[in-house]
């Protein structure tokens, strides 16, 4: 084998191993896509839990205050019976 055979083939090499990083490297891309969508997907569903969770916070929270007050008030009844 003369020196150019020697480096055609080597150069061949090259460009076989360069393909085949090419090709993994589009797959690897396509995975990594499709892995920002979901991530993207789950932070957005995530967000809708987090308001969801708020307004029935602010819900439960009107509730006690609306309970404390009423229990507030009967006892001041409560208490101005007493005297009676």
């Amino acid at each position: 084998m003369n020196f150019e055979e020697i480096t055609e083939r080597r150069l061949n090499d090259h460009a076989d191993r360069i393909r085949a990083l090419e090709i993994k490297d589009a797959t690897q891309n396509a995975k990594i896509d499709s892995l920002c969508e979901k991530l993207e997907e789950l932070s957005k569903s995530i967000g809708d839990l987090m308001d969801f969770m708020k307004s029935i916070l602010w819900k439960a929270l009107g509730g006690m205050g609306a309970l404390l007050v009423i229990f507030l008030g009967f006892f001041i009844w409560y208490v101005q019976q007493l005297g009676r």
